[in-house]
């Protein structure tokens, strides 16, 4: 009975000391390597302000192409029905 007991406390104390470990390597080392990634990521961030996001970027764009393409319909229009006659 006492050696069931003695292997329940060692281990309940090794379960405390690891999660005292992962706690601590979660502050020391995680964390930080978290917050450099959300700062060094901030201006691809949808809710990003002024602009700079991905998501506006890809608008942008979007309505370029649309543009381009109106334009290009356009001429090709403009081509077709002023074509000189030989």
């Amino acid at each position: 009975m006492d050696l069931l007991i003695s292997a329940g406390q060692y281990a309940g104390s090794l379960t405390a000391i690891i999660f005292l470990v992962a706690l601590i390597i979660n502050w020391v080392i995680i964390k930080p390597i978290k917050m450099y990634i959300d700062k060094a990521t901030y201006p691809i961030h949808p809710e990003a302000n002024g602009g700079k996001s991905l998501p506006d970027a890809i608008a942008g764009i979007t309505r370029i192409e649309q543009k381009i393409e109106s334009i290009d319909i356009r001429l090709t229009r403009l081509e077709r029905d002023h074509t000189p006659i030989p």
